[in-house]
């Protein structure tokens, strides 16, 4: 793992976060907590950086455009398979999958995107229109307003996390603390989302308490239902987790993650 993070830059969590939602092969394990990887994983998480930084694609979206479209990379080891004319490829699967993908999906997925990198207040609805490919008209036939859009991408995100994490292996033996850092992993991608509703949800706006209260149930659930026992509390596991994924991406944003704290409790 530290060899793959120094050649490609990017974070063990994030490169975690990748394994757990399919888009990377899964690495040879040859002990107990020791995995190994090889080109093909240097060669994709590079790519899907790519795709999400300059594409602005969901994981979603490229776990279903590379295991179709690079079969190489996710069915042997090798390297150099990654040719220059598959980007070619990869942009027209994209406009194909959008083309026929149902317009609220492409509109969730436009604000998972756009929200999580920029954040809630500098997002526009003309944004995610271009962005989902549609016409202004359109979203209004779906989302009376942003907010509930914003609504719907961050109950989103949280449902994918606790799925992620509902879905890990169970063991018996699992402490309390495993539960906590694999859950914020899960969250690092949406700290962006969740800060932005518990600032507004601070700030007493009509609706966002609510959503807050679903997101917390959503992934306290999940902790709940995880076949492994814990010592503490759903609720507590999933605060403790959120203010992790919060540290791990900005220490500078502690401070709206205490906020967060106060609400579960």
């Amino acid at each position: 793992m530290s060899e793959l993070v120094e050649r490609t830059g990017v974070a063990a969590a994030t490169v975690r976060y990748y394994l757990a939602a399919g888009v990377l092969p899964p690495p040879v394990k040859v002990a107990a907590n020791r995995f190994l990887y090889d080109e093909r994983h240097v060669e994709l998480v590079r790519l899907i950086r790519l795709l999400r930084d300059q594409r602005g694609l969901s994981i979603e979206t490229i776990g279903r455009l590379l295991p179709e479209l690079l079969p190489d990379l996710f069915d042997r080891p090798t390297s150099g398979v990654f040719r220059p004319e598959m980007w070619s490829q990869l942009l027209a699967a994209e406009t194909q999958l959008q083309a026929g993908t149902a317009v609220d999906e492409r509109l969730v997925e436009a604000g998972l995107s756009l929200f999580s990198r920029r954040g809630y207040a500098d997002v526009s609805i003309d944004d995610v229109c271009r962005a989902a490919l549609i016409a202004k008209g359109s979203f209004y036939r779906h989302y009376p307003s942003k907010g509930e859009l914003f609504f719907a991408v961050v109950e989103e995100a949280a449902r994918r996390a606790a799925a992620e994490f509902t879905a890990l292996p169970a063991d018996p033996d699992a402490l309390d603390s495993w539960a906590i850092d694999s859950l914020a992993a899960f969250l690092v991608p949406s700290v962006t989302l969740l800060l932005d509703l518990a600032s507004l949800a601070t700030q007493r706006r009509p609706g966002y308490g609510r959503v807050l209260s679903r997101v917390v149930a959503t992934l306290a659930d999940s902790v709940e239902g995880h076949p492994a026992g814990w010592k503490a509390s759903s609720r507590e596991i999933s605060g403790r987790a959120f203010i992790e994924a919060v540290r791990r991406a900005s220490d500078e944003q502690l401070a709206a993650a205490v906020l967060v704290d106060r609400q579960l409790k």
